[in-house]
């Protein structure tokens, strides 16, 4: 309103017009290069001459035999690159919505409600996954921006430390059946490039959520085509009681623990029942179906039926689902050891959505699996560079490192994700496979607590009978334990093959294998079963799996 743009005699139009009298190409550069979002730059190739240039012919010869073609071409170019800085200055002052490159993490929003804590984190969770839809644009995970929440925002100092150009904050308020949704778009250098405030029922909610995730993508993108709308206008549903159950749902979710995960199965299953058509409950479903077997809190023989069933559906539902798709490739990559299927969902899941952390991650292991540790590296990396925050990506990062025998490093990361992943068992793992058995059980003592912990008997148990005695004791209470933890055979091998039991070690191992326990397909890569490598039986049941025969990295 405030500014006149004269596009005749603009930037762009100077550009072209010296494109022109070079005979340039915009496509193809030979002298002026376009730097997407930021302007122009000069690439020729540029030397000092002893021969004089038919310009420098036309200028007189200055004193003292210098000539004044370099001061020239600098005078011009400096001139260039001024009159380019003056523009980026005023377009910044004068157009704050103009296109916003790069990364940028959606907040936690705040309410004033401890009650509609649910609704404010449900949102920030569905706004950051329908953005992350969108082609070239980075958000920040949920768990790298939920070390924010209940703290004082200050979007200078969060841009930072996140590496992001622009940071997304909210604020929900709930008065009876009305809701009140403010939202802002903050540029890096605090400057408030767009702001609004949404105003509807319960029952506007979903379509309100696909408003803002519509009008964030106008400003961070200048513009949503056709390809981007399809990716921002993802349909939730119409109902806002299932929008309601559905952002519990995601609340129980993210908690992980035993009971969330159980409460979470509620709140989706009531979700979908609600309207059964709400492919992102379903996708919610598998999610939590699969994270339960990996767990070993459900059975797989009864977790398969349910992740392929819920996943399928939300695929049926919406062909774009990253999040069911990766969880369909994690299915098929650790209980139906359908490996060349898992590797061609995780693709598309990746292309679908690239911002999507959790995919990257068990991308990153199946990887490791297939003996391709470089390339698991990658997408590990991948992963942690888009969520640093998350627990389960922290300690991915820790078990491949100790799965390529790069125990220095391992021990290195824990110890640097303590705050984020305070599990000591990688840096345990890692302590033995150096032999360092003292150091190791020195990294349990903090776990000690009282009445009795699990980590203080284990101690206590290796400080009265040495290695052995506590390798025995772990036996026993793994045993004890496998009606909680299903993933107890494989663990119960690992503990036999350490004590070079190898009869008893592949008698666990065949069970977990008939009862297709998800962490099995690590087994030949784990260096927990090195001692088994040199017998038949290894190699036997590596192929009965489909695992490939890898070259295992040498222990650093």
């Amino acid at each position: 309103p405030s500014e006149f743009v004269d596009f005749d005699h603009s930037l762009n139009t100077a550009i072209r017009k010296l494109r022109t009298a070079l005979d340039d190409s915009a496509e193809n550069p030979r002298f002026v290069e376009t730097v997407a979002r930021r302007g122009y730059r000069f690439i020729a190739p540029v030397a000092w001459s002893d021969e004089a240039s038919p310009l420098a012919q036309t200028i007189p010869a200055p004193e003292h035999g210098q000539r004044r073609t370099p001061f020239i071409v600098a005078t011009a170019v400096a001139l260039l690159v001024l009159a380019i800085a003056a523009f980026l200055f005023r377009r910044d002052r004068a157009a704050p919505a103009a296109p916003l490159a790069g990364a940028v993490a959606v907040l936690p929003f705040q309410t004033s409600d401890a009650q509609n804590e649910y609704l404010s984190d449900g949102l920030t969770e569905v706004l950051i996954d329908t953005l992350s839809r969108i082609p070239e644009l980075r958000v920040m995970a949920r768990a790298t921006v939920f070390q924010y929440k209940g703290r004082e925002i200050d979007p200078i100092r969060v841009a930072r430390e996140l590496g992001v150009v622009a940071v997304v904050t909210g604020h929900v308020r709930r008065d009876h059946n009305q809701d009140r949704i403010r939202v802002e778009l903050i540029d890096r250098d605090g400057t408030q490039v767009w702001g609004d405030t949404y105003f509807g029922t319960a029952a506007d909610l979903p379509s309100l959520q696909t408003r803002i995730a519509q009008d964030l993508a106008l400003q961070l993108r200048g513009g949503v085509g056709e390809e981007r709308r399809r990716f921002v206008a993802r349909r939730y549903t119409r109902s806002a009681e299932a929008y309601d159950e559905y952002l519990w749902g995601l609340h129980a979710w993210n908690a992980r623990d035993r009971p969330s995960l159980y409460l979470a199965i509620q709140y989706f299953t009531h979700a979908t029942q609600l309207d059964p058509d709400f492919a992102a409950a379903y996708a919610g479903l598998a999610n939590t179906y699969g994270v339960m077997i990996g767990y070993g809190v459900i059975p797989p023989e009864e977790g398969i039926i349910k992740v392929s069933a819920t996943a399928q559906r939300a695929l049926d539902l919406d062909p774009g689902n990253a999040e069911a798709l990766a969880c369909l490739a994690t299915l098929k990559y650790r209980n139906l050891w359908d490996f060349a299927g898992a590797e061609r969902d995780y693709r598309r899941a990746l292309r679908l959505n690239p911002n999507y952390a959790t995919a990257h991650q068990w991308y990153g292991d199946y990887l490791r699996s297939r003996g391709r540790f470089a390339e698991g590296r990658r997408e590990n990396d991948t992963a942690y560079r888009l969520d640093p925050q998350s627990t389960a990506i922290n300690g991915s990062m820790c078990w491949s490192f100790y799965q390529e025998r790069r125990y220095s490093e391992a021990i290195a990361f824990a110890r640097r994700a303590q705050a984020i992943n305070p599990s000591p068992f990688c840096v345990f793992r890692s302590l033995l496979a150096l032999g360092d058995t003292e150091a190791a059980f020195r990294e349990l003592e903090p776990m000690k607590g009282p009445g009795g912990s699990a980590a203080e008997k284990l101690i206590t148990t290796y400080r009265r009978g040495g290695e052995n005695a506590f390798l025995r004791h772990e036996i026993e209470d793994l045993i004890s334990r496998q009606g909680q933890d299903l993933t107890a055979p494989v663990n119960i091998a690992s503990v036999y093959a350490f004590l070079g039991e190898k009869d008893l070690a592949f008698a666990w191992l065949e069970t977990a294998y008939r009862r297709r326990i998800s962490i099995l397909t690590d087994f030949h890569i784990d260096p927990a079963f090195d001692s088994l490598r040199s017998d038949p039986r290894f190699d036997a049941l590596r192929k009965r799996i489909g695992l490939p025969q890898v070259d295992i990295p040498a222990a650093r």
